[in-house]
C-alpha cells in the first residue's frame, strides 16, 4: 500500500511511509513526537519539499519520527483530519491533538519546532519526561540542532557499558528535567555513532562537553545556569522617537538612561558632543563624561 508514497519517497528513504493499516500504531500510540506531511505525488510543492522533508528526517533522527501519508490514495484518512491542501504538516504528540506547522519549509525550522513540541511534552512528571529531556544527538543532526543553534548546550558523550555513565544517568536526567527551558541537554552514544568521538576528541567516559565539574544534578545545573548568564544578550537600545515612546519605555523603569546625541550620520559630532545635564552619583572625574561611566546615572 505504500506504493504510492514510493512516488516521492522510495522505500530507503529515512521518511516513514504510513498508510491506514500502520497510522495508528505509527503515530497515534506513539511515545515520542511524530512530525507527518500529507501529501499529493502530483503536487509541486510537494515535490519541492521531499528532500527537504528527508533531511530533516536525518537530522531528527532518534529524536522525533518524520513520516508521509500519501493523502491523495487515502483519501478519507486525510479528510479525518481536515486535510484541505498540499502539503499539510501536522505534528502528533502523546496524548495532545495534532498542531498544524505553519513555518517556513526548511530544515531547521522545522526541527526547532519539532524540539519545541517535545519541551511541551516533557512538561509532566511521567517517565517519558526522563526519556525525552535529553536529546538524543548524532553525526546527522548534531551540527542543525547543536552548532548551528542560538541556545546553550551541554552534551554528554557516553557509552552503554560504562559504569561511570550508568551512575550518572539519574543525575543527568533530573538535571536535563530542571533546566529544561533554558539550558538544552544532549547524549551522544559513542558506540553507536564513533565519529563524533575523534571529531571532539572524546578519550573516555563519560564526557560532558564543555563541563568538567562533579557529576551530579545540582552541580551540572549551576554550571548551565552560571554560563547561560554570561552569555546572555546585551539590552537592547532603543531610539526614543517620541513622548509615547518615552512613556511607554521608561516610565515602569526605577531608571531610565538616556543620551542625546547627534544624527546618526555625523560620526563627528558624536565623537565631540557631550549630553548637558546634571549628574547624581558619579564621583568627580567622571562628571565631565558621565556615558562612560557604568556605576552613575543621570537626572536631565
Amino acid at each position: 500500500m505504500a506504493g504510492a508514497a514510493a512516488a516521492l519517497y522510495s522505500p530507503s528513504s529515512p521518511v516513514l511511509q504510513l498508510t491506514p493499516s500502520n497510522f495508528k500504531s505509527k503515530v497515534l500510540n506513539s511515545n515520542g513526537v511524530v512530525l507527518v506531511e500529507f501529501f499529493a505525488p502530483w503536487c509541486g510543492h510537494c515535490q519541492a519539499l521531499t528532500p527537504t522533508w528527508e533531511r530533516a528526517a536525518t537530522v531528527l533522527k532518534g529524536v522525533a519520527t518524520v513520516a508521509a501519508l500519501d493523502a491523495d490514495e487515502h483519501k478519507a484518512l486525510a479528510q479525518e483530519y481536515g486535510i484541505q491542501g498540499f502539503p499539510t504538516i501536522k505534528v502528533f504528540s502523546p496524548g495532545k491533538p495534532p498542531v498544524d506547522y505553519q513555518g517556513a519549509r526548511d530544515v531547521k525550522p522545522i526541527a526547532e519546532f519539532a524540539l519545541k513540541q517535545m519541551e511541551k511534552q516533557t512538561g509532566g512528571s511521567s517517565e517519558k519526561v526522563e526519556t525525552t529531556a535529553s536529546i538524543e544527538l548524532n553525526s546527522q543532526n548534531f551540527d542543525d540542532l547543536v552548532l548551528k543553534s542560538k541556545d546553550l548546550w551541554i552534551v554528554e558523550f557516553f557509552a552503554p557499558w560504562c559504569g561511570h555513565c550508568k551512575k550518572l544517568a539519574p543525575e543527568w536526567k533530573k538535571a536535563s528535567r530542571n533546566l529544561k527551558g533554558k539550558v538544552k541537554l544532549g547524549h551522544v552514544d559513542c558506540d553507536a555513532d564513533k565519529s563524533l568521538m575523534g571529531r571532539f576528541n572524546v578519550q573516555g567516559f563519560p564526557t560532558i562537553l564543555p563541563y568538567e565539574g562533579a557529576r551530579t544534578a545540582s552541580a551540572i545545573e549551576s554550571f548551565a545556569l552560571e554560563q547561560l548568564e554570561t552569555n546572555v544578550a546585551p539590552p537592547e537600545v532603543l531610539e526614543l522617537s517620541g513622548p509615547d515612546v518615552m512613556e511607554t519605555k521608561c516610565a515602569p523603569a526605577a531608571i531610565c538612561f538616556v543620551g542625546f546625541l547627534p544624527d546618526i550620520l555625523d560620526s563627528k559630532a558624536r565623537e565631540e558632543h557631550v549630553p548637558q545635564h546634571s549628574v547624581v552619583g558619579c564621583p568627580e572625574e567622571v562628571q565631565e563624561k558621565p556615558l562612560q561611566a557604568s556605576s552613575c546615572f543621570a537626572m536631565f
